[in-house]
Parts: C-alpha cells; sequence; structure tokens
C-alpha cells in the first residue's frame, strides 16, 4: 500500500554570532519520515547592514561533498530550488544545513524548506 504524499513546508531560525555566522540544520523527525525537498530559501532580520553568504548542503555534514547551491544574498533573502531530487532520511541523507556567513551579529536568520513528504 503506497503512502500518501503530504506537504512539507518546515522553518528553523538561528541567531547569528558575533561575527555574523550561524548554521541551521534540519531533518526529519524520525527515521520513517522522509523528505522530497523542492526548494530552499534563506533570509535574516531587518534592519541588514552585512549582507550574508549562506550554502545549502545535503548530507550527514556541511561539508564540500554535500554541497547544493550558495547565495551571496543570504541577509536581503533568496532560494534555490538545486536541493530538487534529494532525498533527506536519516537512512539517507540526514540532514539539509543553511550556512550563513558574514551577516550581521545577532540577526536572527531562517531556513525555510518546502517540498513533500512521506512517512514509511
Amino acid at each position: 500500500m503506497s503512502r500518501p504524499m503530504l506537504n512539507l513546508d518546515i522553518s528553523l531560525p538561528v541567531v547569528l554570532d558575533g561575527s555574523g555566522n550561524g548554521t541551521a540544520k534540519l531533518s526529519p523527525d524520525g527515521s520513517h519520515e522522509h523528505w522530497f525537498p523542492t526548494s530552499v530559501a534563506v533570509k535574516t532580520t531587518t534592519p541588514i547592514v552585512s549582507e550574508a553568504s549562506c550554502k545549502i548542503y545535503a548530507g550527514p555534514t556541511a561539508t564540500d561533498s554535500y554541497f547544493v547551491d550558495a547565495t551571496l544574498s543570504g541577509s536581503t533573502g533568496d532560494s534555490t530550488d538545486r536541493i530538487t531530487g534529494h532525498e533527506i532520511a536519516r537512512t539517507r541523507d540526514p540532514y539539509i544545513w543553511a550556512v550563513w556567513a558574514g551577516g550581521d551579529a545577532g540577526a536572527t536568520a531562517t531556513a525555510r524548506v518546502i517540498g513533500t513528504k512521506v512517512i514509511r
């Protein structure tokens, strides 16, 4: 019996450190949940003095092997659909990472993942 596809719309805020850097690490709730993301959007709170860059990764670590896309508009906001085709699950690529650099210290950065999910 096939499982129904459910909407996936999850956000995770993080506070950028004193250097304007921060990392959001998003993952399914449990081993039976599988995400099929279609986009990842990033932004920070205003006012914006320093525009952050933001890199997106899909995998167990936020390293070059799992790099998906990057933006120089990590503060004012940007999104990528290059996450499409990745299955995020505890048994596969377990996390989506958004890694900001060079933003405003103390700003709240948010990563939002849109797509579908299934519970197996």
